[in-house]
């Protein structure tokens, strides 16, 4: 044996066959005898820590389940995390054209229930599709009420290799529900043509036709499964089994969502001193334009009377001037402040200079010094990661409903 060459152990594996999904560009082992697989992917245990997520939704109705569904879609897909919500509530119209009562759910009614079955299973095949062609997360939005039914959706997943998460919504608060049969599901296509009094009443019944059935998920018989309870939207949270960054990311946000309307006010601060001279960053104080400007801003938010109002700034001298016009306390936020802004002060004009007559690679690396991209924007994603949090904190349930937030531009 040649020195420095050592005898590879008789029972070590032989490096396996690769083989690529074209649109998502993941090299994956693909174990081989005589040339052929020996099992298909989608029947292989999953393994992979980038294989697609199936986010399914647990709860009665009017429990807020679709918002969160659309919420939780809107925020992945806003972080780069290709993402589509599949309600089979949306199936089931589409099947049955008309709606007529609350019969069509009840657990007795035979026909109702192969309809339903029928959804579900058109949903899932659609999941099955858009995972395959590239997404990276689907949101299954349906009741999902009994343990059976997402046993069936945990072995669909299995089969198919993708991980999945419950998120059940359990809510007890009479006032709550009735809020949310107001303002959602009586906009309904199922309730066109109903009265508000005979829409909520069906509403109700149909309500009681999953409650004898239904089986939250549970922290021992459920205790392998991966998945948040969130009860008395967002009083309490019960999370199990997170396995990795994107779950992790989907507990975060739904910690921090609220299921009522909040207001944000975006406005710049006042003109700077370094505004009058054209220059770009610093850490200058309010010009008398801007001062005029702050006063302004603080009479129209005291015209609004806002009770309960919440104002963010950056750690700038010149926002924390303009914020101090309105009079009520606020919150200064490091990832508001401008990139590098103290340490550049280039002027508009010799950057349009530049932009004339330097080189492309010199003038790049200009822009590149000065935070931003090529042609003045700045770059988005390094924005959306750096306002995220703030995002979801405006969002949280304990914080104010209206925000006032005061950065540079």
């Amino acid at each position: 044996m040649e020195v420095g060459m050592a005898e590879r152990p008789s029972n070590s594996a032989t490096p396996r066959e690769l083989t690529q999904n074209p649109l998502k560009k993941i090299w994956m082992p693909l174990p081989c005898k005589n040339g052929l697989p020996e099992k298909h992917i989608s029947q292989r245990k999953v393994c992979m820590t980038n294989c697609p997520t199936l986010i399914v939704t647990v709860g009665l109705p009017a429990r807020g389940k679709t918002y969160i569904s659309k919420k939780l879609t809107r925020y992945l897909n806003w972080i780069g995390v290709p993402t589509r919500e599949f309600n089979v509530g949306q199936y089931r119209r589409e099947c049955v054209k008309i709606y007529k009562s609350f019969e069509f759910f009840r657990p007795d009614n035979e026909e109702g229930l192969k309809i339903r079955q029928q959804c579900a299973s058109a949903a899932l095949n659609d999941v099955r599709q858009y995972l395959a062609d590239g997404g990276q997360v689907a949101v299954f939005d349906a009741t999902n009420t009994t343990r059976e039914r997402r046993g069936t959706i945990t072995a669909f997943a299995e089969q198919n290799g993708f991980k999945v998460f419950f998120v059940e919504s359990v809510c007890e608060d009479p006032e709550v529900i009735a809020e949310n049969i107001v303002q959602v599901k009586l906009g309904s296509p199922d309730y066109t043509n109903c009265n508000t009094e005979e829409a909520m009443e069906d509403f109700k019944k149909r309500i009681k036709c999953y409650e004898n059935s239904y089986e939250t998920l549970d922290e021992v018989l459920d205790r392998d499964l991966s998945y948040i309870k969130i009860m008395d939207v967002g009083r309490r949270y019960l999370v199990n089994q997170v396995q990795d960054h994107i779950q992790s990311r989907i507990v975060y946000y739904l910690m921090n969502i609220h299921i009522t309307p909040r207001s944000i006010y975006l406005c710049r601060h006042g003109e700077s001193d370094l505004n009058v001279k054209g220059c770009i960053g610093g850490d200058s104080g309010l010009s008398p334009r801007g001062k005029e400007f702050a006063n302004y801003l603080g009479q129209f938010i005291q015209s609004q009377e806002i009770s309960d109002l919440k104002v963010w700034t950056s750690q700038m001298k010149r926002t924390i001037q303009t914020a101090e016009a309105v009079s009520v306390p606020y919150e200064q936020w490091k990832a508001l402040n401008e990139i590098d802004a103290v340490r550049t002060q280039l002027t508009y004009c010799l950057l349009n200079i530049a932009q004339c007559h330097l080189p492309m690679k010199t003038w790049c690396s200009v822009w590149s010094r000065s935070s931003w991209s090529w042609r003045g924007r700045r770059t988005s994603w390094l924005s959306v990661t750096r306002l995220s949090c703030a995002a979801c904190w405006h969002t949280s349930w304990i914080r104010p409903q209206v925000s006032l937030v005061v950065s540079p531009g």
